[in-house]
């Protein structure tokens, strides 16, 4: 039997329609999905070295004693004469914190350098003499810091001799701290404690 070329012709179209149309229906392959990966957490920024200023200072303490008993008072008019420029250069015209370390600059050029640490808002300074920690300052939430100094001239007269003697001190809790049990009855001392305030260098006005 002879099949007529113009079925033949229809069959092949719908053939070639139907494979076209499954081509066509094909899913394309997803790509797969790229996770990004986590960015590397941030570490704590590197401690940056502070420079504090001297900004300002205040009279606590000025007077003479007698044992730990306040005799009289002085003005501070009277600094100079009693202790010369003692105060100008003991105290530090500036301090650079570097980590665990303490730099103070003072006048004339001089300069100190301990290992500090804090507790909270307290600095302490590591003393090699003594091998114990000492409180030196505290910052206050204004960022300043507050450090008090005193100076002091002594004088215990006996019998036999008439010993003089003078210092500086950092800190200091009270005049008790250079008096001793043997010579505390006897002695005699101009004392003066100072408090000064340390900003941070580039906020100064």
């Amino acid at each position: 039997m002879r099949i007529p070329a113009i079925n033949i012709r229809y069959i092949l179209i719908l053939f070639i329609g139907a494979i076209v149309f499954q081509s066509c229906t094909k899913t394309t392959p997803e790509e797969p999905k790229v996770i990004p990966e986590p960015e590397p957490e941030k570490g704590p920024d590197p401690i940056k070295d502070q420079t504090y200023v001297y900004s300002s200072e205040s009279q606590l303490e000025f007077g003479l004693y007698q044992n730990n008993a306040l005799i009289s008072s002085f003005g501070q008019t009277d600094q100079e004469k009693k202790f010369k420029n003692r105060p100008k250069y003991f105290r530090p015209q500036a301090m650079t914190l570097k980590k665990d370390s303490l730099f103070i600059t003072k006048a004339g050029g001089y300069k100190e350098s301990y290992k500090i640490k804090w507790e909270k808002e307290d600095l302490f300074i590591y003393q090699d003499q003594n091998k114990d920690w000492k409180h030196f300052a505290t910052k206050n939430d204004k960022n300043e810091i507050s450090l008090n100094i005193a100076l002091y001239n002594s004088q215990l007269k006996s019998e036999n001799s008439n010993a003089l003697r003078s210092g500086q001190l950092y800190n200091p809790s009270s005049i008790n701290d250079i008096l001793s049990d043997k010579s505390r009855a006897a002695m005699k001392t101009i004392w003066l404690k100072i408090k000064i305030i340390y900003v941070p260098e580039n906020v100064k006005s």
